[in-house]
């Protein structure tokens, strides 16, 4: 660690490897991904800590980006509960994407349909749109709908979402490769 990576904020720390991140689910290089998507977690976690400390709110955008971190490595109940801040706090899509994903690998059906059901429909995401469509439908027809199964298909669809992202240009906003410019963060 160099000295002057103590002068860094967490949260822009947090802000990079998020970026790297989802960089590196482009490129479906899975293990960088989650490596960038650990150390994201671990600075959004000390920024939390220093915000509650001075009794502040954290940002929205900060919210959303730790709370997709913690669903990508597999910390679904903070992932859960920081999501549900940022809903409160501003309409941001891949924050109810990633809240009813969470909550359906936590087994709470009725939190992922609420999550789910609340998607944006100005996002303009047509491939994911369709996909929690089709999979609020399943679990609402079944009396034991499978969520695992749900989960898989929602996070192909994100990945399809995002390569359909990156190869149109109208979603992106000058100087941007890898997303979409109605991401709200």
């Amino acid at each position: 660690m160099s000295f002057l990576s103590k002068l860094v904020q967490p949260y822009r720390k947090g802000e990079k490897n998020f970026e790297r991140g989802r960089t590196a689910e482009l490129r479906r290089d899975f293990a960088k991904a989650e490596e960038c998507f650990t150390t994201a977690a671990h600075a959004f976690d000390e920024h939390f800590a220093k915000k509650d400390a001075a009794s502040k709110d954290s940002r929205p955008s900060h919210l959303v980006m730790a709370g997709i971190c913690y669903t990508r490595i597999g910390r679904f109940k903070d992932g859960l509960r920081v999501l549900e801040q940022c809903i409160e706090a501003k309409d941001i899509p891949d924050a109810f994407l990633h809240a009813g994903y969470a909550a359906a690998k936590l087994g709470l059906t009725e939190k992922t349909v609420t999550h789910w059901k609340n998607y944006p429909d100005w996002a303009g995401q047509r491939i994911i749109a369709n996909t929690l469509k089709d999979q609020l439908k399943m679990i609402r027809t079944k009396d034991t709908p499978d969520l695992q199964v749900a989960c898989e298909a929602v996070a192909k669809a994100v990945q399809e979402q995002d390569k359909t992202n990156q190869n149109d240009r109208k979603f992106r906003e000058r100087g941007q490769r890898d997303r979409e410019h109605k991401q709200g963060y």
